[in-house]
């Protein structure tokens, strides 16, 4: 293990979601000045789809080019793609940027996975899963207030501004601390292979279908949350940034924390407890009718203690299965992020066409009790 450049890897990790924290509570809303509501979900739908047929072809580029030049080459695109959309004004530059950049997006997941897998211990897995996701959720939690300030302030495009420059400073990073990075001969660079071992597997198949779940949650709270609070309760975007803000400090409080407890005591009970906690309070977020955004906050922080639990418990759990060599399954699991955002929304749209936001998050809250009904089967990995 080499601690120097694993944490530089964290550090490229914090730059990446900072950025991703800093648009995508406002990427649904920008979009709605190009094109109409309806046609949003369809965008993300796109940019999904085209992330699932990177995540089938990176296993092969990086048996090619190597995993820091995949990645770094990634980080690059992703920078410029955000430029573009700072400046465009014409709506099909934008949607078309967007929907490559939503693509590449999923794929960085996939590439830290392995940096992370090729410097992590089994035995303490849980530790280096939990301070890896404490980290990128930290980025994530200061962003959102700072990104509505921004936009009360300065407008959408200094957003995308700010965001290039994070990445930026994340690829130089990832190009200079990843330098002598040597990749090891890798065992499942086909997707089809990769499916079939997991298929083969009782407790990958099941992890990666609860990680299905994480990311369906993940997807409808990003695309309707913001949407609900400012075109429903009208909520400032401000009001929306600093409730979002502390909504996601569970992730830095209690990540760390549970990850080292599962190294203990194993993932299996912990997951229900998670999956019960982010149930409950989805519904009662629900529920709400008022005119401060208080109680709003508070049903969203605890959807975020039950869902962080999940979120490290899961990655610990499947992490102890697999090696950096194992690039085929991790990006068969990094599937389940855009797999989600393909069905989440047409899903999240068909109900709110017939029905109200109510409806929708009420549903959400049902899903996440079978989740906690399905970690039942898991069997623990010490």
């Amino acid at each position: 293990m080499n601690p120097k450049a694993l944490r530089s890897i964290f550090l490229a990790s914090f730059l990446f979601f900072a950025h991703v924290s800093v648009v995508m509570y406002i990427n649904s809303t920008v979009l709605t000045h190009f094109t109409t509501i309806k046609f949003v979900s369809l965008l993300y739908v796109l940019g999904a789809a085209g992330s699932l047929v990177f995540l089938f072809i990176l296993p092969k580029i990086v048996k090619v080019w190597g995993l820091v030049k995949t990645s770094f080459s990634i980080f690059v695109l992703l920078a410029a793609s955000l430029v573009v959309l700072a400046l465009a004004h014409i709506a099909s530059v934008f949607i078309g940027i967007f929907v490559l950049y939503t693509a590449l997006s999923g794929t960085v997941w996939y590439c830290n996975d392995l940096f992370v897998a090729h410097y992590a211990q089994h035995e303490t897995m849980g530790h280096t899963r939990g301070s890896y996701l404490t980290i990128i959720n930290g980025a994530i939690a200061i962003m959102p207030i700072i990104a509505g300030y921004m936009v009360e302030r300065s407008g959408f495009h200094s957003v995308y501004i700010v965001a290039a420059s994070l990445l930026s400073i994340a690829a130089g990073i990832i190009l200079y601390s990843q330098r002598t990075f040597v990749d090891r001969p890798y065992v499942s660079t086909t997707i089809p292979l990769a499916w079939n071992t997991i298929r083969s597997s009782l407790s990958l198949r099941r992890v990666v279908s609860i990680n299905f779940l994480l990311q369906f949650f993940y997807v409808w709270m990003t695309i309707f949350t913001p949407l609900y609070m400012a075109t429903v309760l009208h909520f400032s975007w401000y009001s929306i940034g600093l409730c979002f803000t502390i909504m996601l400090t569970a992730f830095v409080l209690l990540q760390y924390a549970v990850g080292r407890y599962a190294d203990k005591v194993g993932e299996k009970r912990l997951l229900a407890i998670g999956f019960t906690i982010a149930a409950i309070s989805t519904v009662a977020f629900a529920l709400i009718h008022s005119h401060s955004i208080v109680p709003y906050t508070i049903a969203l922080f605890f959807t975020r203690v039950g869902i962080c639990m999940v979120e490290v418990l899961a990655e610990t759990y499947f992490f102890k299965q697999i090696t950096d060599r194992d690039e085929g399954i991790v990006s068969v699991y990094r599937m389940m992020y855009p797999l989600a955002y393909i069905i989440a929304p047409l899903v999240g749209w068909i109900i709110l066409a017939s029905t109200s936001y109510m409806t929708l998050f009420i549903a959400l809250g049902i899903f996440l009790l079978l989740g906690a009904l399905y970690t039942r089967r898991l069997v623990d990995i010490r």
